[in-house]
């Protein structure tokens, strides 16, 4: 029998395939004639895709897999296909803890992981094509084979619908045998001690990314992995891109982006709408926030067919999308996948624009142009998680701009944490949306200075007071704090003390931390008592703010200028938490000294806001001109 490790690719210049020649491990081929639907024969089929790093040049590459697809009927399985990937919470957690513990991260490739992995326990077969004939007679020196046969495969291939599952499997086993342990409700996230050092390391298929004290430590892990695999795992040095996101590790924070995505995306709009665009000046915000503008967006719907004919009154979609290098749909998505990984300050802005994602006005495609204009003028911003000291290992870079003014901020009604204590908030705008009076729930989570989980959505259901709508909200953050929680446990970072949530509805806390019933939420028993029980049990604890501080307050409205840059400096960690000498140098002296810039008499807030209100104006005129 032969294992099948095909490894082939483009030359750089393009010209020719060049097959790299693999001895064949094993015994001698087995051949099995064709006809037999129940052997599960796979075709071959070739994947071909240009990579570019930075300024490297372009390298082709290519990549034999089988044809699993449901349409090839190739096969029944009859094993498990579901593989796991690394929650994006679970992702930003990984960052956060990285910077709180002072750690380096490290990348790693696996070469031809699936490769590595066991077969599944059906057997398959894999019909060989005209390049597997070439590379079997030429490079190996093999008898031709019969157009009748077939090759038996020995180990899994990429394509085959169990490969994930099986390559998850055993890489999974590999890492438990070197020490390390994943946690209960995020198996891609592993903590363990090497050499007498803390680690963490974060799997996404064959993509490692490992958080260690040095690169001796993680030299060390990726020496006891190449014990397990064929060939070598390829390794990248510190990280700089992982899993689709930027990673800038500086000596004073971490930051995430989506600034080589965003890059990608906006070469079509770049080139056919965004040059011609005005710019977005002066603390620039994802929506206009010109009243008549907001006013129009919630209650405007798109076109209607009124007895088979359009209706005269707005222009057609097809004419309005035409300005758009893409479909309104597809520019939306492209927004959210930046908004899902590390755009938290996006969020609450995509989600109203999904809402009219079926029959979209004008308005809202002014919208969506703002959006993506926003996105390119912010493109290099993302969320920042803070070291406690400098890591000397590491150059220091720029510290990131903060927008609002300091007294803007509001630093003195605001709580500090620790760098590993975890803390959140929650709000609700109640009966807001115009059509079915639901509300929108929001929360944030954070940990060290940056935040690590986010959500902002429409209620299921009509809530009947503002308490009743807050209850739910409180009762989102709250499961997801439990879950944070719990990894942060299996990573070794217990929370001893209760999670603060902050809330700045008087009744949703006292029903929540006293057990205070009201006439009015009689009929919200589950979400009430749910909550109430976790602050029993000293897990959560809901704490009084007011409106102006609790950062969920973006994730349910869209705010003015300066209340929307209020939130977001903190949100995306451009403020630096209190355990860190940046806010020290920021925030304990009574100069009023920029944090960028270092200037001692910085923009008062009265210029500040006489600026915000030409901007806004600025905004309404490339709207409606």
């Amino acid at each position: 029998m032969v294992d099948i490790f095909l490894d082939a690719h483009f030359q750089v210049d393009g010209e020719q395939a060049d097959m790299r020649q693999r001895k064949p491990l094993g015994k001698e081929e087995q051949r099995k004639p064709l006809g037999l639907a129940e052997l599960g024969v796979f075709r071959l089929v070739w994947t071909y895709a240009e990579k570019k790093a930075g300024d490297v040049k372009i390298r082709r590459k290519s990549r034999a897999a089988v044809d699993g697809s449901p349409k090839a009927a190739a096969a029944d399985v009859i094993g498990q296909t579901y593989a796991n990937c690394v929650d994006q919470t679970a992702a930003r957690l990984f960052y956060a803890i990285t910077a709180a513990e002072n750690l380096l991260i490290y990348g790693a490739d696996v070469k031809n992981a699936f490769a590595e992995a066991p077969p599944p326990d059906q057997n398959f077969y894999i019909k060989p094509d005209r390049a597997f004939n070439n590379w079997w007679e030429n490079c190996l020196g093999n008898p031709p084979l019969a157009p009748d046969e077939v090759i038996t495969g020995q180990r899994a291939f990429q394509g085959h619908p169990e490969a994930p599952r099986l390559w998850e499997k055993y890489s999974d086993k590999i890492l438990r045998q070197i020490g390390f342990k994943p946690t209960t409700h995020e198996p891609c996230l592993y903590s363990g001690i090497i050499d007498n050092e803390r680690v963490l390391l974060m799997k996404q298929v064959d993509d490692f990314a490992l958080s260690a004290p040095s690169e001796r430590i993680a030299n060390l892990v990726y020496d006891a992995i190449d014990e397990h695999i064929t060939f070598p795992i390829k390794r990248l040095g510190l990280a700089t891109l992982f899993n689709g996101l930027d990673v800038d590790q500086t000596a004073e924070h971490i930051k995430i982006s989506a600034e080589s995505f965003l890059d990608k995306i906006m070469e079509n709009h770049l080139a056919k709408w965004i040059k011609h665009a005005h710019e977005l000046k002066n603390m620039p915000t994802p929506l206009p926030t010109v009243p008549a503008f907001l006013k129009g967006f919630l209650s405007s719907e798109g076109d209607r067919l009124e007895n088979g004919q359009p209706d005269p009154v707005y222009q057609r979609e097809a004419e309005r999308e035409s300005q758009l290098p893409s479909s309104y749909r597809s520019a939306l998505g492209e927004c959210t996948y930046a908004m899902a990984t590390c755009r938290p300050d996006i969020a609450h802005a995509v989600v109203k624009l999904s809402q009219f994602s079926v029959c979209p006005h004008k308005l809202h495609y002014s919208g969506l142009k703002h959006l993506l204009k926003y996105l390119y003028h912010t493109k290099s911003d993302g969320l920042y998680f803070w070291r406690e000291t400098a890591n000397p290992l590491l150059t220091k870079k720029d510290r990131p701009r903060i927008n609002s003014n300091r007294n803007d901020l509001l630093w003195k009604q605001r709580r500090e944490f620790g760098p590993t204590e975890l803390n959140g908030s929650a709000d609700s705008d109640w009966g807001t949306c115009p059509k079915t009076r639901r509300s929108f729930s929001g929360m944030i989570i954070r940990m060290a200075g940056g935040t690590i989980a986010y959500k902002t959505r429409l209620q299921s259901v009509i809530a009947q007071s503002s308490t009743e709508a807050e209850l739910m909200a409180a009762n989102d953050a709250g499961k997801m704090i439990l879950y944070i929680r719990s990894i942060l446990w299996d990573l070794g970072i217990p929370q001893l003390a209760a999670t603060v949530i902050g809330e700045d509805n008087d009744a949703c806390t006292a029903i929540g931390n006293a057990q205070k019933p009201t006439p009015r939420t009689k009929h919200v028993d589950i979400k009430q008592r749910a909550i109430a029980d976790w602050i029993e049990r000293d897990l959560l604890k809901l704490e009084r703010v007011d409106t102006s501080v609790n950062l969920s307050d973006q994730m349910t409205k869209l705010l003015s200028r300066i209340l929307f840059h209020r939130h977001n400096d903190y949100i995306l960690g451009h403020v630096p938490p209190g355990y860190t000498r940046a806010y020290k140098e920021y925030f304990g002296t009574g100069l009023k000294v920029d944090l960028n810039t270092g200037d001692k008499n910085p923009t008062t807030s009265a210029d500040k806001r006489l600026a915000n209100s030409l901007a806004a104006r600025w905004d309404y005129i490339c709207l409606y001109s």
